[in-house]
């Protein structure tokens, strides 16, 4: 991204933000007019027209103003101060509603998005917060019939896996005994995340035929479960006018809250828990939010539970109030998820 000059860098700034409050293009008459630059209204064109050769603005036909690119977003994004917080009684409010719910998961995880709704007016969304994978605590091979066997593993969580196997010969009840013992040495006490890589701990015949089998019923449940979420402030992104404008782009946006895997996606953007990541228009691998923003944070840790809370707005986003309150609403969730989950 090419250095901009002081002023270039002030008059996108204020392209940005006076796009943002009217939806409309802004012209180099307004810039001149309402910025302290003390430059010509041709100066400005000037600099308008080389800001609109670089990418950061465009232009809807000839004779309009200019309309921040996702490149002048995110040189905007940049420019903003890392370290911005929310108002003081703003966030001491915030403090006390999710003090009231902050022993009930379902509560806070609803309360969560409301607030970051109203603070940001657009669609917020929380997903309920999904617990650290478990140990196992013990397997066991059952006889159905002469050739067919039930795998069942339970984890220390109380999740039960249930998997047929079909026999290729008949074995006694001492070979599937040995089978079972062998199989809890192996894996008790290891991570589901980790079972893969204790294959070379079991041995071939039953007891690889039982490992395998509980590996496959752990992959089927994976793939059938999604990760729960809150919605809020749904009337508040529809009525944004790049929605009412554009029916196929309000029809987009329905993905991301009908999609039970859209909120997870977001998940391989994120760096950090209470750090806002900010996903702008093309930069969104999904086809169908090419023309929004996200910005949202992980909350949780690994060790513990941990989810996803943020917002979706056309690319015409507050960002510089969307990121501090997306940060501080997951900073807060960070503390609940510790005290609730451990």
């Amino acid at each position: 991204m090419p250095a901009l000059s002081y002023r270039k860098r002030e008059i996108l700034k204020f392209i940005v933000s006076e796009h943002v409050q009217t939806a409309s293009p802004v012209a180099s008459s307004t810039v001149a007019r309402s910025t302290n630059l003390r430059a010509s209204p041709a100066t400005i064109r000037n600099e308008m027209v080389a800001l609109e050769e670089d990418g950061f603005i465009h232009r809807p036909h000839v004779s309009a103003g200019g309309v921040p690119s996702d490149r002048g977003y995110r040189q905007f994004v940049a420019s903003l101060d890392p370290q911005a917080t929310l108002n003081p009684i703003t966030a001491a409010r915030i403090d006390e509603e999710l003090n009231t719910v902050q022993t009930y998961a379902e509560e806070w995880v609803n309360c969560s998005s409301e607030i970051l709704a109203g603070l940001t007016g657009t669609l917020a969304f929380t997903t309920v917060p999904q617990s650290a994978p478990a140990p196992v605590k013990s397997v066991e091979l059952l006889r159905l019939k002469e050739m067919l066997l039930v795998v069942i593993l339970v984890l220390q969580e109380a999740s039960i896996y249930k998997q047929i196997i079909k026999l290729d010969s008949p074995l006694t009840n001492s070979d599937i005994e040995h089978a079972r013992n062998r199989l809890n040495d192996a894996i008790v006490g290891i991570p589901v995340t980790s079972l893969p890589s204790r294959v070379s701990q079991v041995e071939t015949g039953l007891e690889r035929l039982a490992f395998d089998s509980a590996l496959k019923a752990l992959k089927r449940h994976s793939n059938s479960s999604h990760t729960e979420k809150r919605f809020s402030g749904i009337g508040k992104l529809f009525r944004q006018p790049e929605m009412i404008a554009n029916p196929i782009m309000a029809q987009s946006a329905t993905w991301i809250i009908e999609d039970p895997f859209a909120i997870s996606a977001l998940d391989e953007y994120t760096d950090g828990h209470g750090t806002a990541s900010v996903v702008i228009g093309e930069e969104n691998t999904e086809q169908t939010l090419k023309k929004f923003s996200v910005v949202f944070s992980r909350y949780g840790t690994s060790n513990s539970a941990k989810g996803i809370i943020g917002v979706v707005a056309p690319t015409r986003m507050r960002y510089g109030s969307a990121i501090p309150s997306v940060s501080y609403m997951a900073q807060q969730l960070n503390e609940i998820t510790m005290m609730v989950y451990g």
